[in-house]
């Protein structure tokens, strides 16, 4: 590739519907348990959020699963342990800081107080974001009897049902490749291509399989992404952001606001590389025309999967 044309980083920015949930609690006031909320100061409402430590620690149990069904994948490069090994590794949980050897330990950091040695994460995520405000609704823990014959410890819960947006930022050119201010005996500073290339395609595939268990008793719900917008690029600044929007309803589709896609993607135009756009089709809908863009393809969601399960992401 030329210069101009390597990819350093891949921006992956989701949307999916959200059947009523608790996704991500935010411990109780009194007898309910809350929500993780924010709340926007110019729109003075409040919206949904999962913290990115919930989404991350997800995605970490998702690479396990994979190493679990393909042990030669990783007979040479195992998941980590997150109990870890440093002096505080009873007490705390601590990463091994081996990003050589375990996967996690190379997409998501560490610190090592005990070495000094710390990696900055080359994924990065806000992890979800709702893109509508909280309705306040609750459900109740316990069967309630009105007749007050009965005591019963009551509890509720918050939940929502909502649009949720996911945000990922992957700097390519840093996983798989080490230094000595990250790890303390460092015996390869870069893993071969193939490892590399595995590894990010690991992640991306966990990204848009994505599943979360928490409170599914009584919450199942799925959040998984149903349109994704996937971005090549050769400068390490994210693109879309929040850009990726909802604009109303149509013929039982959401539909996904492709004027302002399409201008953000003109304005850094000579940093895109390439990028696809995928919507899975009978829930959401986009404008293909108004992407003019020609570095981007919109597609089916699994079209979009097969290319990027293909995808050469490092050289």
């Amino acid at each position: 590739m030329e210069q101009q044309t390597k990819v350093k980083a891949i921006e992956i920015v989701t949307l999916t519907k959200v059947d009523p949930a608790n996704l991500n609690s935010n411990g109780t006031e009194g007898v309910i348990t809350v929500l993780k909320k924010f709340r926007d100061p110019v729109e003075n409402n409040e919206f949904v959020r999962v913290s990115g430590q919930s989404v991350k620690y997800h995605l970490k149990e998702m690479l396990y699963r994979i190493e679990e069904n393909d042990k030669q994948k990783y007979k040479e490069y195992p998941l980590s342990n997150v109990s870890g090994t440093g002096k505080n590794s009873k007490r705390v949980l601590v990463s091994p800081g081996d990003p050589e050897g375990y996967i996690a330990d190379d997409l998501f950091g560490y610190m090592k107080t005990d070495t000094n040695k710390k990696r900055i994460a080359p994924v990065r995520t806000c992890g979800m974001v709702s893109l509508f405000p909280y309705e306040e609704d609750r459900d109740f823990g316990v069967r309630y009897d009105e007749s007050g014959n009965e005591k019963h410890n009551i509890y509720e819960t918050e939940f929502s049902a909502n649009i949720m947006r996911s945000n990922f930022f992957i700097e390519t050119d840093r996983i798989g490749a080490f230094d000595k201010t990250e790890v303390e005996d460092i015996k390869v500073k870069t893993l071969p291509p193939v490892e590399r290339n595995n590894r990010i395609r690991d992640l991306i595939k966990c990204v848009l399989s994505y599943h979360h268990e928490t409170r599914s008793t009584r919450f199942l719900t799925k959040v998984y992404p149903e349109a994704v917008a996937v971005l090549f690029l050769n400068k390490k600044i994210p693109l879309i952001g929040d850009n990726l929007r909802i604009t109303g309803k149509k013929d039982n589709k959401y539909l996904i606001d492709a004027e302002l896609l399409n201008n953000v993607l003109n304005v850094f135009y000579s940093s895109i590389v390439k990028g696809y756009v995928g919507i899975l089709g009978g829930k959401f809908y986009i404008n293909k025309e108004k992407v003019t863009n020609a570095k981007i393809e919109v597609l089916e969601l699994k079209e979009m999967w097969d290319k990027l399960e293909t995808e050469k992401y490092v050289e």
